[in-house]
C-alpha cells in the first residue's frame, strides 16, 4: 500500500512538474477594429467624407420621397378635368388642378388659363412650365454630382497624406530605427 501511494505521490508530482515546464500557450488575438475606428485612423479627410456622405444621403432620401409624391396621380384627374371644360366650369377646372398639386396638374392648369389663345401660346406655356416642374424635381440632383465626383479626389488625397506620413516619419527616424509601428499610423491614414 506504500508503494501505491508513493506510486500515485510520484505521478501527482510528475504531472506538476510538467504542467509547469510546459504551459499552454494561449492565443494573442490583435483588438478587432470596425468601421468607425478606420475611420477615425483615416484622419481628418474621412470627417469630410462622411459630411459629404451625410448630404448625398440626404438628398438622396429627399428627391426619391419628392418624386415619388410627384409621380403619384388622380386617374381621373384628367376626365374631371374634360368634364369641367365640356360643362364650361373653367373656374372649377383650375380650382382643381391646384387642389392636386402634382408636377402635372400645374401644367394643365396653365393650359386652361391660356384656353381661347393660339395653340402655340398654349403649347409654349405649358412648356415653360414642364421644364420649370423638371427643374423643380431635379434639385440637389447637381449638389449630389458634385460630391460624387469630388469625394473620390478626396479620398486620393487622404492616402497621398498618409503615405506622406509614414515616409516623413520614417526619414525622420534615421536609418537603423525603423520599426513597423513607426509607419503604421501613416499607412491607417492612406
Amino acid at each position: 500500500m506504500n508503494a501505491m501511494m508513493l506510486l500515485a505521490q510520484g505521478a501527482i508530482s510528475l504531472t506538476d512538474s510538467l504542467a509547469t515546464a510546459n504551459p499552454v500557450l494561449t492565443e494573442v488575438t490583435a483588438p478587432e477594429m470596425n468601421m468607425f475606428d478606420m475611420a477615425v485612423k483615416g484622419g481628418w479627410i474621412m470627417i469630410v467624407l462622411g459630411v459629404l456622405s451625410v448630404v448625398c444621403f440626404y438628398i438622396l432620401f429627399e428627391r426619391n420621397y419628392v418624386i415619388r409624391k410627384a409621380g403619384k396621380d388622380d386617374p381621373m384627374f384628367m376626365d374631371k378635368i374634360k368634364d369641367y371644360i365640356h360643362t364650361g366650369e373653367i373656374k372649377a377646372a383650375l380650382n382643381y388642378c391646384r387642389t392636386v398639386n402634382t408636377p402635372a396638374a400645374r401644367m394643365v392648369e396653365k393650359g386652361i388659363s391660356r384656353l381661347g389663345r393660339p395653340i402655340n401660346d398654349v403649347q409654349a406655356a405649358i412648356e415653360n412650365v414642364g421644364n420649370i416642374e423638371v427643374a423643380r424635381l431635379e434639385k440637389g440632383l447637381i449638389v449630389m454630382a458634385t460630391i460624387s465626383g469630388g469625394a473620390p479626389m478626396l479620398g486620393f488625397l487622404g492616402t497621398v497624406t498618409g503615405m506622406v506620413r509614414a515616409f516623413y516619419e520614417m526619414a525622420n527616424a534615421g536609418s537603423g530605427n525603423i520599426d513597423i509601428t513607426l509607419l503604421s499610423g501613416g499607412i491607417y491614414e492612406a
